[in-house]
């Protein structure tokens, strides 16, 4: 009898060809003098290559990313008998809080009653606007649901199994002009429309609670940052926000093109560029803490990796950048990425990272000894009582002078400074203003004050003009041994930087008891944290770079130039080169 296609098709799950998984890849030679076309001949038949890195001008190894099964990976790994660096190309994420953790999600112990809940949450301004595109999250006994509110400032959530009197928490979080709120077991009715009414965000003054933190306001009027090019390592920014319209230099780092930076989607590194860069304004508007520096856009696209992060590397290289703002991280490190890392110290770019905002170990590439990590920190009072960022202060750590550590800010022995994170009234895009969290915030807090430093201490004048590593550990010694105390070093690194100390301006440090009620308990969940981080079979890898603070120099602050000695600092910086290049399998051990 014959049979049909359908009758010879098999019938067992067992005879099914099981899907294959792939794994995007970079992979570099580890030997000098292969190119990217020998690399890629030679990688062709073990997988799909995307795309091959042509470094932009910047010397340094052809990488090639390869999306291919991770078995393909152990066997040429395996092959090549250590002659390649085969790394996964790990995702980034942005260093920016979208919402409430589940440690500020208060817990409940009532029962759930059943059956489904369904509400209405209507988001009004004080005069009765609707507010559109407001983030409203309703926590429940058992679940939370989220969603947006439409152009009538309406949305609706549904719980499953719960009740009126099991609602815990409701957080809304506007996109601009009006400040959060957060309400703890919030009268809720299910056959009627709930209002909440969000206060408005006040006209931003010329300096917000961080400047003044980091006593900004005791810097001279002409320390602006002038000559010194900053690039931001993030989403893009808005330029058609009034206060941003001056900035022309950018690049999309993965397309290398220069028309694409000047948008920013997610509104994560307009926030950052307004701190760094904003543009005086007559009437209102924020300060920006270096704006006669020269910002520079690398946007990074929404589903960022590693290679990108390479790309936006040595575009700093190719503009001659003097310091970069990075405000994305991963949990593992990556070999390729710390090459880069140290390129970019050796020619004089210092990198000021985001510590992260998942409340712990610190991300890569923050985490690296060539990079200064950055935490938030926020202070009591910056805020109402009812909103977002009083849960979060609800939930932090104590620090002193009136300041905490939010619970979203990651921690650890490799975190060097910690500045303002938390209800920081930042730009907005298209062009308005809202209140942000996040160790990117406190990231550009810091890289404008390096700006300030690099433009107008002596030092920098003298006997670190120089743009290479020394004036790289000389900026990094500068920011953390003149930053105050306020907490336990694994919460706040060396401390709040102080820009009045900093630049000479004032030499006394202020008065803040510093609580060290961390301990062994805060370092051993620490470890546990870093314990935590998943290592699947794709993130295998023959090395991982080292983890630690910031190095610096070991020379005494002087508000005069110093003479520079060269020699042992020289040695120890080639030093620090070769164990890098070693440990990247690019030279034989130091």
């Amino acid at each position: 009898m014959a049979t049909s296609p359908d009758d010879a098709r098999p019938t067992s799950s067992d005879n099914r060809r099981k899907p294959v998984r792939t794994t995007q890849y970079m992979i570099a030679p580890a030997g000098a003098g292969i190119s990217a076309q020998t690399l890629a001949e030679q990688l062709n038949r073990f997988g799909n290559i995307l795309w091959t890195h042509d470094q932009r001008g910047v010397s340094g190894p052809p990488i090639a990313i390869v999306r291919m099964p991770d078995e393909t990976a152990e066997a040429l790994r395996r092959s090549t008998g250590g002659s390649l660096i085969i790394e996964p190309d790990s995702h980034l994420r942005a260093a920016s809080f979208a919402g409430p953790t589940s440690s500020l999600i208060p817990t409940t112990t009532m029962t759930a009653l059943g059956p489904d809940l369904t509400v209405t949450i209507r988001v009004l301004s004080e005069a009765g606007a609707p507010v559109e595109q407001a983030i409203v999250r309703l926590v429940g006994g058992q679940a939370s649901a989220q969603g947006r509110t439409d152009r009538d400032g309406n949305v609706d959530l549904a719980l499953r199994d719960e009740v009126p009197e099991t609602v815990a928490a409701i957080f809304v979080s506007p996109r601009s002009g009006h400040w959060g709120l957060w309400q703890q077991q919030p009268y809720i009715e299910a056959d009627a429309v709930n209002t909440l009414t969000l206060k408005p965000l006040p006209l931003p003054g010329r300096l917000d609670w961080g400047g003044e933190a980091m006593r900004f306001d005791q810097v001279p009027d002409h320390c602006r940052g002038a000559d010194v090019k900053i690039a931001l390592i993030d989403s893009g920014v808005t330029t058609s926000h009034k206060q941003l319209a001056h900035i022309k230099h950018g690049i999309d780092a993965r397309s290398g093109e220069d028309r694409l930076w000047s948008k920013d989607v997610t509104g994560h590194g307009t926030p950052c560029a307004g701190i760094i860069n904003a543009a005086a304004q007559a009437d209102y508007g924020i300060r920006g803490y270096a704006p006669d520096s020269e910002l520079h856009v690398c946007k990074l696209p929404p589903d960022a990796r590693c290679s990108d992060l390479i790309a936006a590397l040595d575009d700093c290289l190719q503009y001659g950048i003097d310091v970069a703002c990075i405000g994305v991280g991963c949990e593992r490190g990556s070999v390729l990425v710390e090459q880069h890392i140290a390129m970019a110290k050796q020619q004089g770019v210092s990198i000021i990272a985001a510590a992260g905002n998942s409340g712990e170990g610190i991300l890569f590439p923050a985490c690296s000894p060539h990079v200064v990590a950055v935490g938030a920190v926020g202070q009591v009072g910056s805020f109402p009582e009812d909103s977002l960022q009083a849960a979060q202060a609800a939930a932090a750590t104590a620090a002193a002078g009136g300041l905490f550590v939010p619970p979203f800010s990651c921690r650890g022995s490799e975190l060097d400074l910690c500045a303002p994170g938390v209800a920081v009234i930042a730009c907005q895009p298209p062009d308005g203003y809202a209140v942000c969290d996040g160790t990117s915030l406190a990231a550009a807090y810091v890289a404008a004050l390096a700006a300030l430093i690099l433009a107008d201490h002596a030092d920098f004048k003298g006997s670190f003009a120089a743009k290479d590593g020394h004036r790289v550990e000389r900026l990094f010694q500068i920011l953390k041994d003149t930053a105050q105390p306020i907490g336990h070093p694994w919460q706040t690194g060396a401390g709040l930087p102080d820009a009045a100390r900093a630049l000479g301006v004032r030499s006394d440090q202020r008065p803040l008891a510093m609580p060290l009620n961390a301990g062994l308990r805060e370092m051993r969940n620490a470890i546990r944290q870093l314990d935590r981080i998943p290592f699947s079979a794709s993130q295998a890898m023959r090395f991982e770079p080292p983890r630690g603070p910031a190095n610096v120099t070991r020379l005494p602050l002087n508000p005069a130039p110093l003479v520079f000695q060269a020699t042992g600092a020289e040695t120890a910086t080639v030093h620090e080169l070769r164990a890098a290049m070693a440990l990247a399998g690019l030279a034989e051990g130091p």
